[in-house]
């Protein structure tokens, strides 16, 4: 089993290559998050096909935003769910959508002289993966473990989960917060309380933050409870939502099923396509009215609601006493647009909230030394990272 990895030294965009001796796939081909262009690989961008498949361990866009660029021979192997949630993106976001062929947690897929098996994983994507690789030949085993913690509402069930899967040869994980000492990695539910605390401070709270995020959207529901706030759900947040309750019949905050979590449609609708707003617009519809925003809530927001939030300003007593509450990535505040943007809030009055309320989605330094002992492989290969490996 060969092993070769595509940009490892950075956060984002990493391409890896695991082969036997007649069969070659990639796992997740995704953009770079300093927005340059991802790069070619001869037989998988261009050229004649040489790769069995393309497997995508989840949504986020620096693992599949880059899967169109793949010649159309080569299949791409989804998780189920994962793919019509990827449908629903690429709708919002005006991309061409993704053929692929879907796969179920812990069922094989043959790939010629290898066997991969996907296992589900916490991640602050939904259904996140990782893949056991097996050569039929040499019976080598190899684990590429995606993006995953342990801090999560799912977190406890990885250290099963690798019990399950054993000694392995070869260990390829992500090691996004390796030598990040400044980065607290606290449980999803410690953040109940520190949401609830700023909700009881302000009537109107606007959190930016992903709207694919579902720990995230668990974690703010359970702070509305506490302090009586609505739950207001922008429509590409509720379609996300309601998707995976149909889908999976999970018990997540979504509009369809829970009766304080409210629906707003923001003003970019009126740029999209009629066959957008056809398929969209009129989903939700009991969810939004306009009384909700003279209620006490919490509202997801991004860049692009800046309008929706200019309107506010004018209509009375909605901004009367708003904070604004950052919950992603830190680094993506060191973008023109997010500063622009954090700016153009505070200049209609509402109070950014000083400090961040987030945590992680990537694995401690002392997690992936936990992998390492439960797995014993002889070589360990560590990506996605910044570090000198």
């Amino acid at each position: 089993m060969e092993i070769k990895i595509y940009g490892g030294d950075k956060i984002g965009g990493c391409i890896t290559e695991i082969s036997s001796k007649n069969t070659k796939i990639i796992f997740d081909y995704g953009n770079n998050l300093d927005d340059t262009k991802q790069i070619d690989i001869n037989g998988l961008t261009e050229g004649k096909p040489e790769y069995k498949a393309v497997f995508i361990s989840h949504y986020h866009i620096d693992h599949i935003g880059a899967v169109n660029n793949i010649l159309d021979q080569i299949p791409i192997y989804v998780e189920k769910t994962t793919q019509k949630l990827y449908d629903v993106m690429c709708d919002f976001g005006s991309k061409p959508k993704i053929k692929a062929t879907v796969f179920i947690f812990e069922k094989n897929i043959d790939c010629g002289d290898l066997i991969v098996t996907p296992y589900r994983v916490d991640h602050s994507a939904y259904n996140s993966s990782m893949f056991l690789i097996k050569d039929k030949n040499t019976n080598e085993t190899a684990l590429y473990t995606g993006d995953y913690r342990d801090n999560g509402y799912l977190g406890y069930k990885l250290i099963p989960t690798l019990q399950k899967i054993g000694k392995i040869d070869y260990l390829i994980t992500e090691g996004t917060n390796i030598k990040n000492n400044s980065h607290i990695l606290k449980k999803e539910e410690c953040l109940v309380n520190e949401f609830a605390e700023i909700c009881n401070k302000y009537n109107q709270v606007f959190v930016l933050m992903s709207a694919s995020n579902i720990d995230r959207i668990t974690t703010i529901l359970k702070a509305c409870n506490k302090t009586k706030h609505i739950f207001i759900q922008d429509i590409y947040m509720a379609h996300l939502t309601s998707l995976i309750e149909k889908e999976d019949k999970t018990n997540i905050p979504n509009p369809v099923t829970f009766g304080n979590v409210m629906v707003y449609k923001p003003k970019y609708f009126n740029d999209k396509p009629e066959e957008f707003k056809n398929k969209y617009l009129n989903c939700f519809n009991e969810k939004n009215k306009s009384s909700i925003l003279y209620k006490p809530f919490v509202m997801n927001i991004r860049t692009s609601m800046l309008k929706d939030l200019e309107t506010f300003k004018f209509k009375e007593n909605i901004l009367t006493n708003s904070c604004l509450i950052y919950s992603m990535w830190g680094r993506y505040k060191e973008k023109e647009e997010m500063k622009a943007f954090l700016e153009k809030v505070q200049s209609l009055g509402i109070t950014p909230i000083e400090k961040d309320i987030h945590t992680s989605g990537h694995a401690s330094e002392e997690l992936i030394e936990k992998v390492k002992q439960i797995t014993r492989p002889k070589k360990v290969y560590i990506i996605h990272t910044e570090i000198n490996n």
